[in-house]
């Protein structure tokens, strides 16, 4: 069923391709109906408008907050056309036919933990926009809505081609419009929840798809990238593509790791320079040092086999010369927060290596991880911490000079960011310190020392007295003492909290060690 456009109420926030849309309309012969400043807008375009006062008979109220809420308005896009009793009882009341809405709402989102100012955050919670765009959803029998300036061009074209719009095309856009209000409203609730009352116990998480991916974590398994509207700052969502083709399931996983590895140990450190290299969601290389191209070195010195063809994350420009190092070296993508014109049209001529330009992680971005399971969603807050427990448990005989705690501190972010079982071996080496060998993902921890991150450093010259181990969970008996005492590491950090720590502890101290429990435990499952 085809329903002709003879008039059309309009109240948008985003006034972006409005006019061109008006001017279809009014080809058309569509009477336009409008609101305060979209009314005006489009008066100054040279359109006849219809203030909506008209129909409502009120005058705007309030500061605002009063337009368009009204029995004539409500009734005129909720009345069922072709019902006998509601034609009878719209001609008796005099309410007119609204067959288009074009609303899009005060933008309470952008507020979203971005303000501290509660009045501001108020005053951005649309209530007439739900209303009329929930009606028209409502009545889409016979009314057409658009919430969203990107619906304009598919809707001129439909228009063009029907002379009207379709049943089944205004259900599509009903269903667009319900979409909106369902996102609008969970914006408000988690974030005045979150501010009045953080201890509830219902979340709100709302997402809106960024692109279909070409698969998922394989080719037989489709995928879609979302982004997660409740979340403080964009992430990758705000990431720019300089080049390259688009981003892959397992890309945006490996490049959320990469980034966020080495936002953190820049974080920790707040000066020098920061580099992550990133295989299958683990560091593989990390380093953190007093001139950038060092870093780059040590970083991908930290596993050179494992780096070929991984994700690159750097926290300085990429200049010239850091471009040139990536000639004989294959990497799928390279993170930075600019690039220099000159290493731009260096990585012409390497069109497979996506270049993603983006700023540091923030600090603290209070942020959500969620992870689904058969039949159900986890979530809980990301794992932020920086740096081990300020009171630093000494429990050897041993102790650690005081020059080791940065060395300590990037350890523990280095350990955070393997999958448990994690190991890591963290050492200083031409003013840089780095990832010397690593240890992720096996149900054995001593599995993750002897066959992984031992093996690697034992690949290097390195003095393992000299070394820091790091283990992302207590050890469970003294069997891991013993193992570290066979390679001659004399410095080892864990959580603690076993209930044979004692034993433990006995160990390292026959074995000569310094052992330092942080009361913090860092699982990555």
């Amino acid at each position: 069923m085809i329903t002709s456009l003879k008039s059309a109420l309009i109240s948008v926030t985003d006034k972006s391709h409005l006019i061109p849309l008006a001017q279809v309309l009014i080809d058309k012969g569509v009477k336009l109906i409008s609101t305060g400043g979209t009314a005006k807008a489009l008066m100054a375009a040279g359109f006849p408008v219809t203030p909506v006062e008209e129909l409502t008979g009120n005058p705007e109220a309030f500061g605002g907050r009063m337009k368009s809420i009204s029995f004539q308005v409500a009734s005129g896009l909720l009345f069922r056309r072709g019902h006998a009793q509601d034609e009878l009882e719209a001609n008796k009341l005099n309410i007119p036919k609204i067959d288009l809405v074009i609303c899009n709402l005060y933008d309470f989102e952008q507020y979203v933990g971005k303000t501290e100012i509660e009045e501001n955050l108020v005053e951005e919670i649309d209530i007439g926009g739900p209303l009329m765009i929930r009606a028209g959803a409502k009545n889409y029998h016979s009314v057409a809505v658009l919430t969203d300036p990107s619906q304009y061009e598919k809707f001129i074209q439909h228009v063009s081609n029907h002379f009207g719009t379709t049943l089944e095309f205004r259900r599509t856009l009903a269903c667009e419009a319900f979409d909106r209000i369902a996102r609008y409203d969970a914006a408000i609730a988690e974030e005045l929840g979150s501010r009045f009352n953080p201890e509830r116990k219902d979340k709100f998480v709302t997402l809106s798809k960024v692109q279909e991916l070409r698969y998922g974590e394989n080719p037989h398994q489709k995928g879609s990238w979302y982004q997660w509207n409740n979340a403080q700052t964009p992430g990758l969502g705000g990431v720019k593509i300089i080049q390259g083709k688009e981003l892959s399931y397992n890309n945006l996983l490996d490049a959320d790791a990469a980034w966020k590895s080495m936002s953190d140990v820049h974080q920790l450190f707040e000066q020098g320079f920061s580099a992550t290299v990133v295989k299958h969601g683990n560091p593989c290389g990390l380093a953190h040092g007093t001139t950038a191209f060092n870093t780059l070195i040590e970083a991908w010195n930290g596993d050179e086999i494992s780096s070929f063809g991984g994700i690159v994350a750097l926290s300085f420009e990429v200049d010239l010369k850091t471009a040139e190092f990536f000639d004989e070296r294959f990497i799928e993508i390279l993170m930075a927060p600019s690039f220099s014109n000159e290493a731009r049209n260096y990585f012409t001529k390497k069109k497979n290596v996506r270049l993603l330009e983006l700023p540091l992680r923030n600090r603290v971005s209070s942020e959500k991880t969620l992870r689904s399971f058969h039949g159900g969603v986890l979530m809980q807050d990301e794992d932020e911490a920086l740096a081990a427990s300020t009171t630093h448990l000494i429990k050897t005989q041993k102790l650690f000079s005081e020059n080791q705690y940065h060395l300590i501190n990037f350890g523990v972010l280095a350990c955070k960011h393997l999958k448990s079982n994690g190991i890591a071996l963290v050492g200083e080496h031409n003013d840089t310190i780095s990832l010397i060998g690593a240890g992720m993902g096996q149900p054995n921890r001593l599995d993750s020392l002897h066959l992984l991150a031992a093996y690697r450093a034992k690949k290097k010259d390195v003095n393992f007295e000299q070394l820091v181990l790091i283990s992302d969970a207590f050890f469970p008996f003294a069997d891991s003492i013993e193992a570290a005492d066979k390679y001659g590491i004399k410095f080892i950090v864990q959580p603690g909290g076993s209930i044979r720590d004692k034993e433990v502890i006995q160990k390292a101290d026959e074995c000569g060690m310094a052992m330092l429990f942080t009361g913090e435990r860092h699982f990555r499952h």
